[in-house]
């Protein structure tokens, strides 16, 4: 058997598939579903916080044969590993909350928002709960949300918020995960 790779998706990853928007992300929609396809054929594992259910809504599956996500979520129970929020990885997100983001070199900060939070607080479960190396946490979070907190950490360019913080446990297992957009090193063409 091959490695398996391990990957964690943001929310952003599901619903940006599920709509099929191809207007924002283009062929990187075609990456998302190639890896969904690989990870039937279990070249993957595709990991996910269960906040995921609470942030991928119904009303936001406009474009998609699934009425809510956990009937998409049925359909790859064999792939896609569900992490729950709970008690520790609540605790982790707490602490990566209170850190103060500060951009590297100037004088802006951001809030980490809590949702982003918990999805990070997940990923660093795999390892520490699970023993599981995380290849690579999959989003297109590049810090233009805006919630309830105000604007939201980056995730992708975490690591440029890390003014003062680089040497935080926590910060530091961020600032070294894997964190990319779900292009696909090898697509296959359609």
């Amino acid at each position: 058997m091959t490695n398996v790779q391990n990957f964690y998706w943001d929310a952003c990853v599901f619903i940006s598939f599920l709509n099929k928007e191809r207007d924002q992300y283009g062929d990187t929609i075609d990456d998302i579903e190639q890896y969904l396809r690989e990870a039937k054929e279990l070249k993957h594992r595709i990991y996910c916080s269960t906040i995921t259910i609470a942030e991928v809504i119904p009303r936001h599956l406009t474009l998609t044969q699934y009425g809510k996500f956990t009937e998409f979520l049925k359909d790859y129970s064999a792939c896609i590993i569900q992490i729950g929020a709970d008690p520790i990885v609540m605790e982790i997100a707490a602490e990566l909350k209170s850190l103060r983001y500060k951009l590297v070199g100037g004088d802006s900060t951001r809030k980490l928002l809590t949702p982003d939070a918990i999805h990070l607080a997940s990923a660093l479960m795999l390892k520490d709960a699970y023993n599981v190396e995380l290849d690579v946490f999959h989003t297109f979070d590049d810090g233009k949300a805006r919630g309830p907190e105000g604007k939201g950490m980056p995730l992708l360019s975490f690591e440029r918020w890390c003014d003062g913080i680089q040497t935080n446990p926590l910060a530091r297992r961020i600032i070294e995960m894997n964190r990319q957009k779900p292009n696909h090193p090898a697509p296959r063409m359609v």
